[in-house]
């Protein structure tokens, strides 16, 4: 074997911030709980100041816990979030050149299947869940709350397959079609929002509803397919999604 395909052996740091990663992602320490002082840590895991300080580092950059230093600094536990995935995900997009348009192929895949799985199966209570969510977002009248309501349905939907991954592609996929002013085309930087901006997503939502409810898998799909075409050219006419995404704060 040569000496560059040697099996790399993990270093003391990786493996406690494996060790204290597990915790935290099992749900063994509470989002928010302070780690036990250094000196407690250090005799417990039976290492030295600067592996463990090198673990944290190397977790606070997962964002995993949260360091504050000084006089009464510690370290937190951080849970996973999916905004924290969103923003690293936004990022490593677009260091591989990702745009709006990607982002928009990957939910033509994601969403009609999810809707064509679901078609015919759900319970009463879950019909009735989603026809409550759609005239929410109908008597909504300020924009940006319709705006994230919209959005939001487009994830239930998923939720409702009861798979966890794909609902966690979902969001992260909803969260990278948010639009900031920014990015918008000249022409439309300054737009005002209507009261009826997004009635016409919601009206696409009831008539998805009504598929789902009638078991028309294969009508359900292609109709969600076209809604879906028709919300990403409206965004075309906004903003240029050929270009790369925005870097994520």
């Amino acid at each position: 074997m040569s000496e560059d395909a040697e099996v790399q052996v993990p270093k003391a740091a990786e493996l406690i911030a494996s060790q204290l990663r597990r915790q935290i992602v099992m749900g063994e320490r509470a989002e928010g709980e302070l780690f036990p002082p250094e000196l407690t840590l250090m005799s417990d895991l039976g290492v030295s100041r600067p592996t463990l300080r090198q673990a944290f580092r190397i977790l606070e950059n997962e964002h995993l816990v949260r360091i504050y230093r000084g006089r009464n600094g510690g370290t937190r536990v951080s849970r996973p979030s999916v905004g924290a995935a969103g923003r690293y995900l936004n990022n490593l997009l677009v260091f591989k050149g990702g745009t709006a348009d990607d982002v928009h192929a990957a939910r033509l895949l994601l969403e009609p299947a999810a809707i064509a799985d679901v078609a015919g199966g759900l319970t009463d209570e879950d019909i009735a869940g989603l026809r409550d969510h759609v005239e929410r977002s109908r008597t909504e009248h300020d924009p940006a709350a319709r705006r994230a309501l919209n959005d939001d349905f487009h994830v239930r939907l998923v939720e409702l397959t009861g798979n966890r991954s794909l609902t966690l592609y979902a969001r992260l996929l909803t969260r990278l079609m948010d639009v900031p002013q920014s990015r918008r085309r000249p022409q439309h930087a300054t737009a005002e929002v209507t009261p009826d901006d997004g009635l016409e997503e919601v009206n696409a939502h009831s008539r998805a509803i009504d598929l789902i409810e009638a078991g028309a898998s294969q009508e359900a799909s292609r109709h969600w397919r076209a809604h879906l075409e028709a919300e990403h050219a409206r965004l075309a006419t906004i903003l240029d999604t050929s270009a790369l995404l925005d870097i994520e704060a």
